[in-house]
């Protein structure tokens, strides 16, 4: 790998881990406006996906990319529009009620489920036998979820039932929104079908609740938090995050991916008192590792990776 490669990669895994990272802080914040305000998941999300969506439009306008392409092609509108409804709209609502119920360390750390989901589902459609690291992980990352939420004693949960359940939803339409516009990719860029995603989400969501229909009494550092979800923990983490996948490896990705639930997860430990047990904190550390796991490839595959981001 030459100087000018290894700068690539660097400024790459630099970028996806400050989105990663930026998703975490995100999330906290949400937390925060849940607690301290009047604002709804609903309306959080109506806002974050409308605006976050137009700017990531015009963004990619700005940097030459053709944007409406995407929608001249059957096959391909009926894929973002379920795209943006089944994946981007119901995994954003689904999430920001696993953190009003709960808190945004819990709610990421379900959301660290999607990767073991997906490795099952593919098994079970192809009707191939997963990897024996693949099969070790999905056990342990739910091994891992077990321990957070019951703390071993399973007479008795740590976690809120409906964030619980909100949780288990983020990562079920997590699937769906990782999923979902994996064909578009191949032909569009992903700032296209990822900011159109998060319009056409956007159209549910103010269906539900408008973003006129503006929460009263928000202070000043509330609208602060609101302007940072959208614009650092939407817009910005995703250009960051998505534009870095053409050049950093899978193993990577899985790796940097881990930046969102620890930001989340020791922000709220340190600004939210919260406490977790000796068991919750293995069963983080063991969903953590499980993801690791399901991203590690072998090093034949690597360089076939290294290979194709060089030309040769």
């Amino acid at each position: 790998m030459n100087k000018q490669t290894k700068q690539r990669a660097t400024r790459a895994v630099l970028g996806a881990s400050i989105g990663a990272c930026m998703w975490g802080v995100g999330g906290f914040c949400s937390n925060i406006l849940f607690k301290t305000t009047a604002i709804s998941p609903s309306w959080l999300v109506s806002v974050r996906l409308t605006v976050a969506g137009l700017l990531m439009l015009i963004f990619a306008r700005i940097s030459g990319i053709p944007i409406f392409d995407i929608w001249k092609h059957k096959g391909k509108r009926l894929r973002l529009i379920a795209f943006g409804l089944g994946g981007v709209f119901a995994a954003q609502l689904t999430y920001m009620l696993a953190i009003y119920y709960g808190n945004a360390a819990i709610a990421t750390i379900m959301l660290s489920l999607v990767p073991g989901m997906i490795t099952v589902l593919i098994a079970v459609r192809t009707r191939a036998v997963p990897r024996l690291i693949d099969t070790v992980a999905v056990i342990a990352a739910l091994l891992g979820v077990f321990f957070l939420v019951t703390d071993g004693n399973v007479a008795h949960l740590h976690v809120a039932p409906l964030a619980l359940f909100w949780g288990l939803g983020a990562a079920l339409t997590g699937v769906a929104y990782t999923l979902l516009p994996r064909p578009l990719l191949n032909d569009d860029s992903p700032l296209v079908v990822v900011g159109w995603g998060l319009l056409v989400g956007s159209v549910a969501g103010n269906l539900v609740e408008p973003i006129w229909h503006v929460p009263s009494g928000v202070r000043p550092i509330g609208w602060f938090a609101l302007a940072f979800i959208v614009l650092g923990g939407t817009f910005l983490s995703y250009a960051l995050y998505v534009s870095s996948l053409k050049t950093i490896r899978p193993a990577t990705a899985g790796m940097v991916g881990n930046f969102e639930p620890l930001t989340a997860t020791t922000l709220s430990v340190i600004f939210l008192n919260l406490d977790f047990h000796f068991l919750q904190f293995a069963g983080i550390v063991i969903v953590l590792l499980a993801v690791l796991m399901m991203g590690w490839q072998p090093k034949s595959k690597r360089n076939q990776i290294q290979q194709r981001l060089r030309g040769e």
